[in-house]
Formats: structure tokens, C-alpha cells, sequence
């Protein structure tokens, strides 16, 4: 008999905690959707939104930084539309990149950029890893390298 009462009851429980979590799972999915300023601003810059490496690698902290610099600097000293500092932030960012300055500068096709690009990124040498070193000064200098490399593969595109 306990085990009949006990049965319904869980069963209700479990049902409540699937709405509980359905309900949870629209909520993010929601949130999702809607951006912040500095974030659309950021997949302006990098043609993504903030991930997970972004956050790691300290990337979003000094983009949303300088977003945020730039919006106070903006009001004091000059009342433009911050639509204005993100374009100029863009467009000095893309100019750095490589396939923008072979296509603006030299003024190369697309598919000529693409091949170039790609070529370039093949040339460049791969991450190491430090895996089974127990030497501190490897694996920092293996972090260092393997940084540098992810941030050259960045300034192609």
C-alpha cells in the first residue's frame, strides 16, 4: 500500500521537475537570443559571439573593457551614436587582418585572398603540447607558443 501512495507521488515530483526544467531551458534559450550591445559589437569585430575560449583566453574581458571605455568616452567628450565608435573600432580591426589587406590594399580578388589565406595558414606551424613534461618552464613556454600561433591563425581572417 505505502508503495501505490509513494508511486503517484513521484511520479507527480518527476512531472514538476520536467516543467521546473522546461521552463528553465526556454528561459535560456530566450536569453539566447537577445545580445548585448558589447556583444554584437564583438561579433562585429570577430564574426562570433563571446565563447567559452573568449572568456578563457581574456579576449571578451578586454573587449568589454575597452566597449565600455569607449561608451564613456563618447558621452564626455563627444555625443555621437555608438554605432559610429563601433564602425571605426571594426574597420580598424578588419584593416589588421591579412585577407583584408591583400583584397583592400593590393587589391587582389576574393578567391585570390582565399588561397593566399589559406596557404598562409597551412604554413604556419602547429600547436605543440607539453603533455608529460613536469617542467613548469615548458609548459609555460608551450602555452606562450601555442597562444601565439592561435593569435596569427586570428589575424588571417
Amino acid at each position: 500500500m505505502i508503495t501505490e501512495m509513494t508511486y503517484p507521488n513521484e511520479i507527480e515530483k518527476t512531472e514538476g521537475e520536467i516543467k521546473v526544467l522546461q521552463a528553465k531551458l526556454e528561459l535560456l534559450k530566450e536569453m539566447e537570443k537577445h545580445k548585448t550591445p558589447c556583444q554584437e559589437a564583438f561579433k562585429k569585430v570577430f564574426n562570433h559571439y563571446p565563447n567559452e575560449k573568449d572568456f578563457r583566453e581574456g579576449i571578451w574581458f578586454g573587449f568589454e573593457k575597452g566597449y565600455n571605455a569607449s561608451k564613456e568616452d563618447c558621452k564626455i567628450e563627444e555625443p555621437k551614436p555608438m554605432d559610429d565608435v563601433i564602425d571605426r573600432l571594426v574597420e580598424k580591426y578588419k584593416s589588421q587582418k591579412l585577407w583584408n589587406m591583400v583584397r583592400n590594399e593590393l587589391g587582389y580578388s576574393i578567391d585570390c585572398c582565399d588561397e593566399i589565406v589559406d596557404l598562409v595558414e597551412k604554413w604556419l606551424p602547429k600547436e605543440q603540447s607539453a603533455e608529460g613534461s613536469q617542467n613548469v618552464d615548458v609548459e609555460l613556454l608551450v602555452d606562450g607558443f601555442n597562444d601565439c600561433v592561435r593569435k596569427m591563425k586570428e589575424m588571417l581572417r
